[in-house]
Order: C-alpha cells, then sequence, then structure tokens
C-alpha cells in the first residue's frame, strides 16, 4: 500500500518550521519503517513547494505543492496513492488533495482552532508591545474542508475523520464547517525513553516549544528569576525575527538556551527534569506533554487539554493577553511540586502509564489499519517500481 501523508511541516530545519505537525509527519514514517512487513511505502506531500526530487527523513519522497507549472501537478498525480493521510488540515493541501477525489482520505485533526480559540490567540501580546500583533498568530481559515469533502463524496472517495482525543470532535464544526459522521480515535506514536535516568540532584524544569510569541517563552524566564536555585532549560528556537517576534534578552543566571535538541540529549534532559512548563496561550494535546510524561516528568501550564495537565501535574488557570498575571500561579504551582518528592513521583509514575497504554507506535499502527480497512485500504506488499522511480530529480 502507499500511503501520502499530507503535512505541511516535516521535523526537518532545512525543509521549513518544525512543530507539533512536523513531529507528526516524522513519527508516522518510523512508526512504519519498523515494521516491514506490513508493505507500506510512504510518500510525502507537501502544503509547500519543494525543490523536485526532495527526500525527508533519510529517504523518503516529498513532492512539493504544484503551484502553475504542468510538471508539478503531474509529479503529485504520479504519486498515484492507495490511502492519504493528512497532518490535520490547511488551505495549502487542497490543491494536491484535489487531484485524488477517489482515494480514501484520513483527516488526523491535532490543533483545530474555532473563532472562540482564534480570538483568544489574537489577544495575545509581547510584554512592552501592546500595539504590535506577534509574528505568527494569524488566523488559518480551514473551512474550504467541507467543500473538499462534498467533492470527494461525489467523486466516490471515502473521508474519515481521527484525532489523538476525542475532545477535539466539537471544535471540528467551528474550524472546517464539516460535522464528522463518525470521529476515530487515532494515538500518537510516542516513543518513551527505555533507559533508566534518575531525576538530577539538582531540580531543573524545562521548556519544551519554539521560541515563538503563542508559546510566550518570556513567562518561563520570568519564572526562572522567582527560582534562583532551579536550572530552567530551554529547549527550542525561535522561527520568527524583527517586530513581533521574541528574541531572549537579559537572561537570569540560572536559565540555559540550548536550541533544538533531539534524540537521547533531548530525553536524557526531560528525563532528568522534575517538570515540564508550558506557557503557551494555546495547545491541543501537545506532544511535548505526552513526551514529558513518557520521561515520568509532570506537567505545569496554563492550557489542560483533556484534563492531561490537571491529573498529571499542576494546571494554573487560563491567562490570555501577555499572561503575566499569571506568574503568581506558575510560582505556587512549581513551588507545590518542588516541595512534594512523592506527588511528583506518582504524576510522573501515573502519566508514564498512561502513555505507555495510549500513545504508542504500535497502538498507533494498530489504529491506524483498522481506520484503513474500513475504508477499503488494506496493506500488502510495497510496490516494486511504479509511478515514483521516474520522477524528475531535478532542481525546478
Amino acid at each position: 500500500m502507499r500511503l501520502a501523508v499530507v503535512a505541511n511541516e516535516f521535523f526537518d530545519p532545512a525543509l521549513g518550521p518544525m512543530g507539533g505537525f512536523g513531529w507528526a509527519t516524522r513519527q508516522v514514517i518510523e512508526a512504519f519503517e519498523e515494521r516491514p512487513e506490513l508493505g507500506v511505502e510512504i510518500v510525502m506531500l507537501s502544503g509547500r513547494p519543494l525543490p523536485r526530487g526532495a527526500k525527508v527523513h533519510g529517504s523518503v519522497p516529498a513532492v512539493g505543492r504544484p503551484r502553475r507549472r504542468i510538471a508539478e501537478f503531474g509529479d503529485v498525480r504520479r504519486v498515484a496513492p492507495d490511502l492519504i493521510l493528512t497532518i490535520d488540515y490547511r488551505p495549502s493541501y487542497r490543491r494536491s488533495l484535489a487531484l485524488f477525489p477517489r482515494t480514501p482520505l484520513i483527516v488526523w485533526v491535532r490543533d483545530p482552532r474555532t473563532p472562540f480559540d482564534c480570538a483568544r490567540i489574537d489577544t495575545l501580546r509581547l510584554p512592552g508591545q501592546p500595539d504590535v500583533k506577534p509574528q505568527g498568530i494569524g488566523t488559518i481559515h480551514c473551512g474550504s474542508l467541507s467543500g473538499l469533502v462534498r467533492f470527494r463524496s461525489l467523486a466516490g472517495g471515502g473521508t474519515v475523520f481521527a484525532s489523538p482525543t476525542h475532545y477535539l470532535r466539537e471544535k471540528a464544526l467551528g474550524t472546517y464547517g464539516v460535522e464528522p459522521k463518525a470521529w476515530n480515535f487515532l494515538p500518537n506514536p510516542v516513543r518513551s525513553p527505555t533507559n533508566t535516568v534518575p531525576k538530577a540532584l539538582r531540580p531543573s524544569v524545562v521548556f519544551l516549544g519554539r521560541l515563538d510569541p503563542i508559546k510566550r517563552p518570556w513567562l518561563f524566564v520570568e519564572l526562572a528569576r522567582q527560582f534562583p536555585e532551579v536550572r530552567f532549560i530551554m529547549l527550542g528556537r525561535n522561527h520568527f525575527e524583527g517586530l513581533g517576534a521574541w528574541s531572549p534578552a537579559s537572561m537570569p543566571d540560572n536559565v540555559e538556551l540550548l536550541g533544538h535538541l533531539d534524540g537521547a540529549e533531548k530525553f536524557r534532559l526531560v528525563r532528568e527534569a522534575w517538570a515540564l512548563v508550558n506557557t503557551s496561550i494555546h495547545e491541543a494535546l501537545a506532544t511535548s506533554f505526552l513526551e514529558a510524561l513518557g520521561c515520568e516528568t509532570p506537567l505545569i501550564a496554563c492550557v489542560d487539554p483533556d484534563n492531561v495537565v490537571s491529573r498529571f501535574g499542576y494546571y494554573v488557570g487560563r491567562w490570555d493577553g501577555d499572561g503575566l498575571d499569571s506568574l503568581p500561579y506558575f510560582s505556587e504551582a512549581l513551588r507545590r511540586l518542588l516541595d512534594d518528592e512523592s506527588g511528583r513521583t506518582t504524576r510522573g509514575t501515573t502519566g508514564r502509564a498512561w502513555v505507555d497504554n495510549t500513545h504508542t507506535p504500535q497502538a498507533f499502527v494498530g489504529r491506524f489499519l483498522q481506520i484503513a480497512a474500513s475504508l477499503g485500504a488494506g496493506t500488502g506488499n510495497a510496490r516494486s517500481g511504479g509511478p515514483l522511480e521516474n520522477m524528475a530529480t531535478s532542481s525546478s
């Protein structure tokens, strides 16, 4: 079976931004690469233009969104997928999806934003910049999915919705203009570390995410000023520069900016940490939450998707705007966590058990195959040869 995964991120710094959508593309690729007996061949369809012949994560072909050139539309058509999985939905996907109206489609809903969500995000401001709209918070109108679903239905193509959590279903109509007839659970393929790493002797907390305004990293820095005895580690990088962006300045001595880390070193730092602190104004079910819990690291956040934070950490309440008024509540939650070793351990171990029982590569593959079968797209031997071998490899 040839599976086309449609996304606008690839968790590859050479190909654009790296966020939760990019994390999902990489995890899907790895989940099926570990199961070659299933015969699933993956091709990426990008929501962005790419050089012809591009590859992601080593050897996976990636075909860019067609612009106006006939050859680019031909490149997309030659993918000829048996099944399509979109990483959520963005209007930039539509041009490629319209070329396969009869191919079964799974929309993997990850971060739907209703008008209510967009209005809340629009309150965001950087400290000291009340008249400047932060970069990266523009509203993305995803209602075009409703027309695409109707078009596909008339053409005979099946479309189903899936998500890592059921609570996102209530956001579908407001985000996509579609009321799903059914809602499929499709978990995140999270890999929890297998090696045992003890918690650090000196208390440390981590910030795991982009250093962009929507994540409000300045709150993490201000919190660090109140806990000079604690090591504050920021794992992530800026995607924006200039007016409306955030850049580190006058950092406390106990804050470490380590940039984007991945693999064993990232998991070591998260595993050693006493807590993960999330200061975002908006999150769905953040992958950083699942990765932290997989490392037995409890959560402190001002968002509480599906009650995950309140179950395995401390939810400090909703705070709009620049969020600075939340600092006393973050401080209280962190102090409680630092002073309660038994509570920290319990929250971490129960969080790890939940992730290991719910969000694993094995669970993802099993549920994915069930959904695919319901659409008539079963697995089989991977294709040998076929259209992809004839794709042009010269740069556009």
